[in-house]
């Protein structure tokens, strides 16, 4: 990814399984991955090792990381742990009150790499109200794209959203 050199802070707010971890240790040093779920650190932990700083921390206290710069890179993988119980997943609230605190840390050119999945109910709703927030930011401050399956009912969508400058 161009984006990033390998001295970046990169945070993975929602590590699940560590598939995402582990592909951003490929490119910066210094990547940190939260969970609300012990089970998904223990899982990303055997996946990645020590190449990650591994916090059990919901996404919504992004901002209470101990950083040593601010990060060019926070990804949101958002839903319920793949192979995990269904019942636990991201809600709008919280993601909503994550990703404007992402924002707030972001470096100068930093990004937000976002995937919802709305073919939960939660999900659904959940996207909905990103979707709604992404609308009202300033095109002069923020670029945001979003990508989709069009002719796939409840594909996953995915946003990145850049800061301007």
């Amino acid at each position: 990814m161009e984006h990033l050199q390998p001295l970046d802070v990169v945070i993975d707010a929602t590590c699940g399984n560590g598939h995402d971890t582990l592909f951003l240790t490929t490119l910066s040093e210094q990547v940190i991955s939260l969970d609300i779920q012990r089970s998904a650190i223990q899982k990303t932990e055997q996946l990645v090792g020590t190449k990650a700083t591994l916090l059990h921390l919901s996404h919504e206290y992004i901002d209470e990381v101990p950083l040593p710069k601010p990060p060019r890179l926070i990804v949101y993988n958002l839903g319920y742990l793949p192979g995990g119980d269904k019942c636990i997943t991201t809600k709008r609230d919280t993601t909503l009150i994550s990703l404007k605190k992402s924002m707030n840390i972001l470096a100068p050119d930093g990004a937000i790499s976002l995937t919802c999945y709305p073919g939960h109910e939660e999900g659904f709703h959940e996207e909905q109200a990103v979707a709604e927030f992404l609308k009202t930011l300033n095109p002069q401050q923020w670029t945001i794209l979003q990508y989709r399956c069009m002719n796939r009912l409840h594909s996953p969508i995915f946003y990145w959203i850049e800061k301007v400058g």
